[in-house]
């Protein structure tokens, strides 16, 4: 039969009207310019970004002040419902700062609460000094702060720097408890 033929025949050619994959959009992939040019634009998109982005000090530093009025405040509230006392040591210029619960016998020794335990500050940031009325702005050596069942004695400022020279504020009210966290270095409550 040869229309069988001829039918055949044409069911396998390709029809004029399809042009091969390598001419058709919808085979087609990204060409090098084009990559390039996503490449350009997502590169200057991070050089505008990651400046603005906080760095990794100044959330240590941002955290540590926060940790800092979180334990004071814990340590007040401890005070005054448990009726025990509590130290905080502070060597300013160092990352040192460590709480002592008073004994009966009036010494001192490591607080049996697992969270004042734990370490202050952050690594990179330190204890720049500590304002105390009654002993002036303490920028080394030791201080030791009671707290008790009414708080703390005195308006304390803790000051704490970065590795960057950025600063935060941690005030201490001794009236009420109250502890403020602020950024900067800041000497008189805002």
């Amino acid at each position: 039969m040869p229309g069988s033929e001829t039918m055949t025949h044409t069911l396998h050619r390709r029809p004029a009207s399809v042009a091969p994959c390598r001419r058709r959009p919808s085979c087609s992939g990204f060409t090098l310019i084009e990559i390039a040019v996503v490449l350009v634009i997502v590169g200057m998109m991070a050089m505008i970004v990651f400046p603005r982005l906080p760095s990794s000090q100044h959330e240590n530093l941002k955290s540590s002040a926060r940790t800092l009025a979180a334990t004071l405040r814990y340590l007040q509230d401890r005070s005054a419902t448990g009726r025990a006392g509590y130290v905080l040591i502070v060597e300013p210029g160092t990352d040192l700062l460590k709480i002592a619960e008073v004994a009966a016998d009036g010494g001192t020794r490591d607080p049996d609460d697992p969270l004042l335990r734990k370490r202050v500050l952050q690594e990179g940031v330190v204890a720049a000094d500590v304002v105390v009325p009654r002993l002036g702005k303490v920028s080394d050596g030791q201080v030791k702060l009671m707290i008790g069942a009414g708080g703390m004695r005195d308006f304390t400022v803790f000051h704490l720097r970065s590795a960057d020279n950025r600063f935060w504020t941690v005030m201490v009210f001794p009236s009420g408890g109250k502890v403020k966290v602020y950024e900067g270095y800041q000497e008189e409550p805002a």
